[in-house]
């Protein structure tokens, strides 16, 4: 008994996938014998065992128990009287197809036997008989009310085109659609029952029944149904429905529909054994058995059921098909035998081919005998196939993929950088960097898909640029005559933290820009349309260089139209690197507020409107011995590399200090500005402070300088370079109390702008300015500009109120001027294309320009060194509304005839 119980045990076992039979060539699924038991009694009671110990093992196999003399009663429970017509040809499947539709595989349903139910459906109904329908369209109609049964099976059924289409109007446009494609052709479209194409293809593919007698499945299943069956063959129309009942099986168990595997059929880890109890030739036990074996000689398929029949010696089986049954002992030798012949047996369509018999011994429960008898349990379910595995790694994997994209479209949205823009738009190219540890977006963008930084100030002014340049290419498009030209405002427009006076110097140059736009883009007028392309380089330019070499150059390939580069701000490295680029790529550039006075030598194509450091040196030594400062003392922090302005800066101041033999020393702190000592404990007032360092130190600077002071005349004379412009543009910094009564003088690079005071703000300049129809100009467009940003939607902090026009905002003005100057003579000199960038520079060297800040000369020097260089002064550092005063000037004015003080400032 051992053997045979180890003998079931393996049977259950499904082979792995690349598993290959010793005796056959069969890769995977192996065929399984029907297993015949012949026992004194009937039912036996090792069947009955068997499925209790089936029923203890976990994980379970799948399996069912028949006692097939109760076949008839449960039929007849099953299918009511006036369910159905006529009984099921096959009553033991129908129960069988019942009980393994009820069976579970984990959480999954083994299968609903779609193939076999359907066949049973059409053999056990007639079709209706209609005035005036043909056969085909009562078949349609049968069809479709299986496609709208009940899962449960019986007669309860809804009818799918009704479940789905419930509107009358839309069931006759469907149908007007279906007659319509059968007028022009397309006459599968009113034959389609939607549901069974899987079941419709596998029918008329298999062999039994003879479907090719068919010409498609429609007629094969009207031959399947009542009063058309009776005259096609019985025996096919039950090989098929055994067919059927094994395809299910099939389906339920494979593990790879075409291609890519299917994990329900790997969780398929044993056959299923079925246990028929009580089989004989009277109850249809005999019948099934041949018709499974005729099926899988005929088919040669391989399917999942381990059919496990038992019944008396008397009638035996074995006597009528001449096999003689084998000991349970000898189990596995005869089944070594059986596997050995199925081969040739199967081509000789043999009627024992399938059969495996064994003789039990009576009684056949001896459970000694069971003691010992294997466990009856599923192989475990490999670790990739179980449920939710695959899920979890592929959610896994999605969620490793697209993490980094929602962070990365996180941080855009957070830092205001466009992805569609980007995508979609040629004038936008962004990208996240890290700059100094804090990301950024950086790039270029010449319309409002892309607005670079979180100062609303700065945002609105991008905003008006890009609305400009639609405007140009409006007018372009109008009047082709109107050269359209580009420039590139290229600077930080970024930072780490909140710092509203960089912004704002930002937007004032950006402002400057827009109010050359809007003069120059006049419909009136026929010059040159001015488009501005608005790139980021990051945090005090640090990865400036990094934008042109990955973006901008590029762009300045593909947008002939882009004359030149203007901004950059902060005399660092980066920026060094950005202007030997720019002057390879023969590109000309134009500092605005650079002064350091290596920058001209780093590329023939570069400009400076302003002095340089040289020149500033100059200034404050002038203006030191104006004043008769017995000392002058220059503050700075820790040189280093990378600023290479203040660098540069407090060397030229030094020596021109010590060259003109004014007494001075340099003291740097090495921290903060809170080292430097107070300079009222002692009387320094016949004393003048340099101040050698950037805006955001300035005022740390001021109260360090101030400290413990009681009185303000023992403090020096302080003077601050032109960094600190912000710092005095800014309301904010300057009306902290701590600053009150502080006066403070600074460079200024653009002082008679600052000169023309509140009139020009009102829309007319200082007459004492003396700055003529350019300043005029400039005055009448800022009043415009400043009344429409007051009235914009700008939180209060970012409205400008400073009380007379920026210096930024005059010296991007006049750079844009300058461009557009030279675009202008060379169309003068009859071109007839957008003039190449390399005329542009050329014409730089020939102009003579009159602007808004004053007159610039490139004749003899890229830089603005006649340029005039002014020394302004604040009283007190707390009045925002006083507008700051000239103390010393040197270089030109508006015109050689200008007026002068002593100290050089306009009469």
């Amino acid at each position: 008994m051992q053997v045979l119980l180890e003998v079931i045990r393996g049977l259950c076992d499904r082979p792995g996938f690349f598993y290959r039979s010793k005796t056959e060539e069969i890769v995977g699924d192996q065929p399984l014998p029907l297993l015949y038991l012949e026992s004194e009694a009937s039912p036996t009671a090792f069947l009955r065992a068997l499925e209790h110990r089936l029923d203890e093992g976990r994980p379970a196999i799948p399996h069912a128990y028949v006692d097939v003399s109760s076949v008839t009663a449960e039929v007849a429970k099953n299918w009511p009287s006036g369910t159905r017509e006529t009984p099921p040809l096959l009553p033991l499947l129908d129960v069988l197809s019942d009980r393994l539709g009820e069976v579970h595989v984990g959480s999954e349903r083994l299968t609903r036997f779609d193939h076999y139910r359907l066949v049973d459906w059409l053999t056990s109904k007639r079709l209706p008989r209609k005035p005036g329908r043909d056969d085909r369209a009562s078949v349609i109609e049968l069809l479709r009310q299986w496609t709208g049964k009940t899962a449960q099976g019986g007669e309860e059924v809804n009818r799918a085109v009704d479940a789905f289409i419930p509107g009358l109007v839309t069931r006759l446009g469907l149908g007007l659609v279906a007659w319509v494609g059968s007028k022009v052709g397309f006459r599968w479209l009113a034959k389609r029952v939607p549901g069974l194409s899987r079941e419709s293809k596998w029918f008329m593919r298999q062999n039994f029944a003879l479907p090719n007698h068919s010409i498609e499945f429609l007629g094969f299943a009207e031959r399947l149904t009542l009063g058309r069956r009776e005259s096609e063959n019985e025996e096919q129309i039950k090989l098929l429905l055994v067919h059927a009942f094994l395809e299910d099986l099939r389906i339920s168990y494979r593990r790879r529909p075409r291609l890519l595997p299917r994990r329900a059929g790997w969780r398929r880890t044993a056959y299923i054994p079925v246990l028929l109890d009580g089989v004989s030739k009277d109850n249809g036990g005999w019948e099934l058995l041949e018709l499974i074996n005729d099926v899988r000689n005929e088919t040669g398929e391989v399917d999942p059921l381990l059919v496990i029949a038992a019944s008396s010696v008397q009638p035996a089986l074995s006597q009528r098909l001449g096999v003689t049954p084998v000991a349970p002992d000898e189990t596995e030798e005869a089944l070594a035998t059986w596997r050995e012949e199925l081969p040739r047996k199967r081509q000789m369509l043999a009627p024992d081919a399938r059969y495996l018999m064994i003789r039990l011994p009576f009684p056949s429960h001896d459970k000694k005998k069971w003691k010992g008898a294997p466990p009856f349990r599923a192989a475990p379910v490999r670790w990739l196939a179980k449920s939710r595995r695959l899920e979890a790694i592929i959610a896994a994997i999605v969620l490793v993929l697209l993490v980094p994209g929602f962070v990365t479209v996180q941080n855009h949205f957070q830092l205001n950088c466009s992805i569609v823009g980007s995508a979609i738009s040629p004038g936008v190219q962004t990208r996240l960097m890290d700059v100094d540890g804090n990301v950024e977006c950086l790039g270029y963008s010449d319309n409002g898909d892309q607005v670079f930084g979180s100062n609303e100030r700065l945002r609105w002014t991008q905003q008006a640029v890009f609305a400009q340049n639609g405007e140009a290419e409006r007018l372009h498009e109008t009047n082709p005559a109107r050269p359209l030209i580009s420039l590139l405002y290229f600077s930080s427009l970024t930072h780490k933290d909140s710092n509203p006076d960089a912004d704002h110097s930002r937007a004032e140059e950006l402002e400057g820009m827009l109010l050359k736009q809007r003069q120059q883009n006049d419909r009136s007028s026929s010059g040159p349309l001015l488009r501005i392309v608005i790139a980021n380089g990051g945090g005090m330019m640090k990865r400036a260089h990094d934008v042109l070499r990955d973006m901008i150059t590029p762009l300045l390939d593909e947008d002939p139209s882009i004359i030149g580069v203007i901004g950059l701000d902060r005399s660092v490295k980066q920026t060094q690197e950005v202007i030997t680029s720019l002057g390879s790529l023969g590109v000309p550039t134009i500092g605005t507020t650079l002064t350091e006075a290596s920058l001209p030598d780093l590329s023939a194509t570069y400009f400076q409107l302003i002095p340089g450091n040289a020149r500033q040196a100059d200034l404050v030594r002038r203006y030191a011995q104006h004043v008769g400062a017995t000392k002058v003392t220059i503050h700075h922090p820790k040189l280093g590399q990378d600023d290479v302005y203040l660098t540069d800066l407090v060397g030229l101041l030094g020596q021109e200090l010590a060259r003109n033999q004014v007494k001075f020393q340099a003291d740097e702190w090495t921290v903060s500005p809170q080292e430097v000592p107070s300079q009222c404990v002692e009387d320094h007032s016949s004393e003048l402070v340099f101040f050698a360092g950037r805006e955001e130190d300035f005022g740390e600077f001021l109260r360090a300088v101030g400290k413990d002071c009681y009185d303000k005349n023992r403090l020096p004379r302080i003077v601050a370079d032109d960094a600190i412009i912000r710092f005095i543009a800014q309301k904010a910094s300057r009306v902290q109390d701590s600053l009150a009564g502080m006066r403070v003088s600074y460079v200024s690079m653009a002082g008679l702008i600052v000169l023309a005071g509140k009139a020009c703000v009102a829309g007319k300049p200082d007459p004492s300015a003396r700055g003529g129809l350019p300043l005029d100009a400039f005055c009448a467009g800022y009043s415009k500009l400043a009344k429409e940003i007051q009235e914009s939607p700008l939180p209060a902090e970012d409205r400008p109120v400073k009380p007379w026009p920026g210096e930024h905002m005059g010296v991007a003005y006049d750079a844009a001027g300058l461009f557009l100057d030279a675009v202008t003579r060379a169309y003068s000199r009859r071109a007839s294309s957008t003039p190449h960038r390399g005329a542009i520079g050329a014409e730089f060297r020939e102009l003579e320009f009159y602007g808004a800040t004053g007159r610039t000369d490139f004749k003899k020097s890229r830089v603005g060194e006649s340029r005039n260089f002014t020394i302004l002064e604040v009283t007190d550092l707390h009045d925002y509304e006083q507008q700051p005063t000239c103390v010393f000037l040197t270089g030109d004015l508006y015109g050689p005839d200008t007026p002068r003080l002593p100290n050089g400032c306009p009469a």
